[in-house]
């Protein structure tokens, strides 16, 4: 059960992360936009870091001792994947003296669109939890 909830999350994200970018850059390219950071790296640490928050969610879900503390422990994962996003793309964020609206939305864009599916499967593991009280 834990490894298909697992397989379903990395294919989920997975296809996110491949027709996010893939449409992403194309747009991109056809309007002949040059937005000085890579897309694709902002999509892959997204679907990496949001994948990662699935996997340990499901795993922590078993744990009887931590699972009503599960909803304060995304916040607090939620603020610390937002940090280190900070840290590892530190040189596009605050080098450049100002951003462009169309770098400042390509760079909103990743994030809100791994956010929903994040959201999404956090919130099926806390109510699966829920409902087993």
């Amino acid at each position: 059960m834990m490894l298909r909830e697992i397989l379903i999350y990395m294919l989920a994200f997975g296809m996110l992360f491949f027709l996010g970018d893939f449409a992403h850059n194309y747009y991109i390219e056809t309007q002949e936009i040059s937005l000085g950071f890579s897309l694709r790296n902002m999509y892959a640490f997204h679907a990496f870091f949001s994948l990662q928050l699935c996997i340990v969610f499901a795993l922590l879900s078993n744990n009887e001792k931590l699972r009503p503390q599960l909803g304060f422990i995304y916040l607090g994962s939620f603020v610390l994947k937002m940090i280190v996003f900070c840290i590892v793309f530190y040189n596009p964020l605050f080098t450049v003296e100002k951003l462009s609206n169309t770098q400042r939305i390509s760079l909103i864009i990743p994030m809100i669109v791994f956010l929903i599916l994040e959201v999404y499967f956090i919130i099926k593991i806390l109510n699966k939890n829920h409902s087993q009280k």
